[in-house]
């Protein structure tokens, strides 16, 4: 449970922060996506040094540390879809949860073989690959930008 306890914190204010930065910026992208991919930056900073401590206290405080930064910007993630494309706020919601359900089958399996077959710094490495690779894709979200795609298909229905 220790690792979860910055989360809980963290979990409730990072879709305030994110309205005051876009309350002071006036920058949906600096509020959604820069904000997000900075707690994400931190989240496998501290994934990353979790195989460089040597006591079981600062593994559990890197986790908990690493654990609040990316549950930080866990709003809007869901915020991103109402502000871009309000009207397929289900079908996305869909596909993530999808995504989100797959994720837990094969997360535990992948992680089981890494610690056997690499120990368990592996698992730890691994997670901070994957915050890397959804840091990344969140610097090319735009929220708020509607795609030609999606603005033509409404066009066409306006139009019929």
């Amino acid at each position: 449970m220790i690792p979860w306890v910055g989360a809980i914190v963290t979990g409730l204010v990072g879709g305030k922060i994110s309205d005051k930065l876009r309350e002071k910026t006036g920058n949906l992208r600096i509020a959604r996506s820069w904000f997000t991919v900075v707690c994400l930056f931190f989240t496998a900073i501290c994934f990353m040094l979790i195989p460089t401590v040597g006591s079981a206290a600062s593994v559990l405080l890197l986790m908990c540390i690493g654990n609040a930064f990316n549950y930080l910007p866990n709003s809007i993630y869901w915020t991103v879809v109402l502000d871009t494309e309000p009207n397929k706020a289900g079908t996305f919601g869909g596909v993530t949860h999808f995504i989100a359900n797959l994720a837990t089958i094969i997360a535990p399996t992948l992680t089981g073989s890494l610690v056997a077959t690499h120990g368990y710094n592996a698992m730890f490495t691994a997670a901070a690959i994957a915050v890397i690779i959804g840091m990344v894709s969140m610097i090319f979200v735009k929220p708020g930008q509607r795609s030609h795609i999606s603005d033509m298909h409404n066009e066409e229905n306006i139009i019929l």
